[in-house]
């Protein structure tokens, strides 16, 4: 009994003694949990390049950057209309050095406010940037230009076509406007249509190439007994008259005869005369040998404007071997 009584003071005392002890690891472990919980104050800023190609990169910055590989967050670019209205431009997750990138193409030309706004993460607090104020311009419009055949071979004097073809790239809706460089001497180009509209699908044209035939003074001559004729026998007659009609008014007659026949005649051999000394020129046709014909078609939106060029070649076949240094070779740059 004296045993027992004994040891109840002892073990009162242990526990007394030990609760301190477990207060200490409880508010110890509480703080730990605490502060594992709190998130990290952060701020983002933003930035915007390539303003002037129509296509705006953005780029948020949020520091400090998360440590979280699988807890980063996000970030929104917002954009604030003349209203007041926002908007969003898009999302893009934030990068393990902090960073998330946007870039936004066709956006529309103009002033406009943009901002960037981080969600947050568990251990990282949500923040907005500063808004920024962006002016975008309008994108160039661009589309591929081709030709088929790429090479011609014609005889002087002979035509040629090409198919032009103008394939679009995705958002083009616009009117692309054809002409040629590059043409030996005697030559002309032409397209059907000359101004193609291109929306959504390629847009068709067709060249034509007009050479020209050899040709000179001799082959322009002909034989115009017939024209001499026509006042040869009303002057004939009209001599008769004067020689045997005695009616007056048959011999008036007849000297308006001899009048017109004179004038029509002289005036005649006057135009003869001026054709036989001073004539067309002779007129060698395109040369012979080979040229680069330079297609371009040129879009314009606004201000800013985009000029493709492609080539065909051409063979000419010709008798007019001299020309041949009006003949091209300059290719598409």
């Amino acid at each position: 009994m004296q045993s027992a009584s004994r040891s109840t003071p002892s073990s009162s005392r242990r526990s007394i003694r030990a609760l301190p002890v477990a207060a200490a690891v409880l508010a110890l472990a509480s703080a730990a949990f605490g502060q594992s919980h709190s998130a990290v104050a952060t701020t983002t800023s933003l930035a915007a390049s390539d303003v002037a190609s129509g296509k705006t990169t953005f780029t948020a910055q949020v520091s400090p950057a998360p440590q979280s590989a699988d807890d980063r967050g996000s970030v929104t670019f917002l954009e604030t209309d003349s209203k007041g209205g926002s908007h969003s431009l898009g999302s893009a997750f934030v990068g393990a050095d902090g960073s998330a990138t946007l870039t936004v193409s066709s956006l529309p030309s103009g002033a406009r406010t943009v901002s960037a706004v981080y969600s947050g993460a568990e251990n990282s607090a949500a923040s907005t940037s500063s808004e920024a104020d962006i002016t975008a311009q309008a994108a160039a419009p661009d589309f591929a230009l081709t030709a088929t055949p790429t090479t011609l071979n014609l005889d002087a004097g002979v035509p040629g076509t090409v198919a032009v073809s103008i394939a679009p790239t995705p958002g083009f809706n616009n009117y692309v406007s054809l002409s040629c460089a590059g043409l030996p001497l005697f030559t002309s180009c032409s397209f059907l249509p000359s101004n193609v509209q291109v929306a959504g699908k390629s847009g068709l044209s067709t060249m034509t190439l007009n050479t020209t035939a050899p040709s000179g003074k001799t082959s322009a001559l002909r034989h115009d007994a017939g024209f001499v004729y026509c006042f040869l026998l009303p002057g004939v007659l009209g001599l008769l008259g004067l020689g045997f009609g005695r009616n007056r008014s048959l011999r008036m007659l007849a000297m308006l005869c001899v009048a017109g026949s004179l004038v029509g005649g002289a005036s005649s051999c006057a135009q003869r005369y001026r054709y036989l000394n001073y004539g067309p020129s002779e007129n060698p046709g395109t040369p012979a040998g080979e040229s680069i014909i330079r297609i371009y078609g040129t879009a314009v939106n606004g201000a800013l404007s985009t000029s493709k060029c492609f080539q065909v070649t051409l063979n000419m076949t010709s008798t007019n071997t001299s020309g041949t240094s009006g003949n091209n070779l300059t290719p598409c740059s």
